[in-house]
């Protein structure tokens, strides 16, 4: 079946929102929080958001810049869109690099949504899926209760809020459209080789993807990669320095068990039991089936490959919105053999795949916009 990527076009309802409204006001959001930036920095940054909200043209990155061949090979499909009529996955990818452009990061390395990220640590509310875990004995069950925990950090979304209040509730298993959680602890209890986690959200989200790999790490033998983003992206997706800023903030927490958490983290940062890798493909607008040689290769090499996130999903299933029936693998284009992959992922887009059509269906006519609400999600196992 051939892939059909969602576009920006009035025809999907949500893409279209995100470039005519959501991009422009998170831009705007970041001159709002960065009062330093220059005044060359903010009249870039209004630009972009006017460009992008009055439909002009897709634009280059200004030279010199050190991905410029990269992404003028990305362009060149789109080279003649807009962003009002272009595909979806390409222009919110292509409109985040705009940003780090327009905000010269890659010759001050100031994270213009470092203002954003810090307010919510300051908050002490990412610290919260911490303090909620309470393990087990039983490696399947504390796997178990891992993952639920894991997934549902994934609501409390910079991007998706707008400036707005976050949202650091725990979600309700009746709101799984897939949860095969058991059968995925059961494999990684018995896991030996890396279990890699490809990571999206700092904050709330990474503390549940912190505590998902010291549980694997304390009851498994398997090492845990944890795949990054190479630069920031997407406003709240975590970068190497929000590791360390998070587990910094986390040693002065009021809560010991915080304290001894994030000391254990360090701990085994620093001993290799977990790998940060940060890899610019991340960041980059290709499918999971695009993937380039030494990713593809390191997720083979795998006890299981755990994708968090939408937009990971997105980049899994191709970011299409599938016919019912249409299951995962041929959603995301497989080939050949894999590793088990896992999708912890609430939803804010159309994209889905491989789960319960009748479920789909009932809700599709009984609560429209659900798919795009991140209140469901899906706990999904590709084998």
């Amino acid at each position: 079946m051939q892939a059909q990527p969602i576009r920006t076009s009035p025809d999907n309802a949500f893409g279209h929102a995100t470039v005519t409204h959501r991009l422009p006001a998170n831009i705007r959001n970041v001159i709002a929080v960065n009062p330093g930036f220059s005044s060359g920095v903010r009249t870039a940054l209004e630009q972009l958001a006017r460009e992008i909200a009055d439909n002009a043209p897709l634009g280059t990155l200004p030279l010199p810049a050190w991905d410029a061949e990269q992404w003028n090979r990305e362009l060149e499909p789109y080279r003649h869109e807009r962003w009002h009529d272009t595909t979806w996955f390409f222009a919110e990818t292509w409109a985040f690099r705009r940003i780090l452009a327009a905000t010269r990061y890659f010759e001050t390395l100031q994270d213009p949504y470092g203002p954003m990220k810090n307010r919510e640590l300051e908050s002490g509310a990412p610290f919260l899926p911490v303090q909620r875990f309470a393990t087990s004995d039983d490696p399947k069950i504390a796997l178990n209760e891992a993952l639920h925990l894991c997934i549902w950090g994934n609501k409390a979304d910079i991007s998706f809020a707008l400036g707005g209040e976050l949202d650091h509730s725990s979600g309700d298993r009746e709101l799984l459209l897939a949860d095969d959680s058991e059968l995925a602890a059961g494999i990684l209890a018995e896991a030996t080789r890396p279990v890699h986690i490809v990571m999206d959200n700092s904050g709330a989200e990474l503390a549940g993807d912190l505590v998902l790999a010291m549980t694997i790490l304390q009851l498994t033998a398997a090492p845990v990669v944890l795949h990054l983003k190479f630069y920031p992206t997407y406003v709240s997706d975590t970068i190497i320095p929000d590791i360390y800023t998070f587990l910094a903030y986390g040693r002065s927490h009021t809560d010991p068990a915080v304290q001894s958490f994030c000391s254990e983290v360090g701990v085994a940062i620093e001993d290799g039991s977990i790998t940060l890798a940060p890899d610019p493909y991340w960041c980059e607008t290709r499918f999971l089936t695009d993937a380039p040689e030494h990713i593809s290769r390191s997720l083979d090499d795998s006890s299981m490959v755990i994708i968090k996130g939408d937009f990971n999903y997105r980049r899994g299933m191709r970011d299409t919105i599938w016919p019912y029936g249409t299951d995962a693998p041929t959603a995301m284009g497989i080939t050949r053999n894999l590793s088990p992959h896992l999708f912890l992922r609430t939803m804010k887009s159309d994209c889905l795949a491989g789960t319960d059509t009748e479920k789909t269906g009932t809700l599709d006519i009984n609560e429209p916009g659900w798919r795009t609400a991140g209140r469901h999600g899906v706990i999904q196992l590709v084998l």
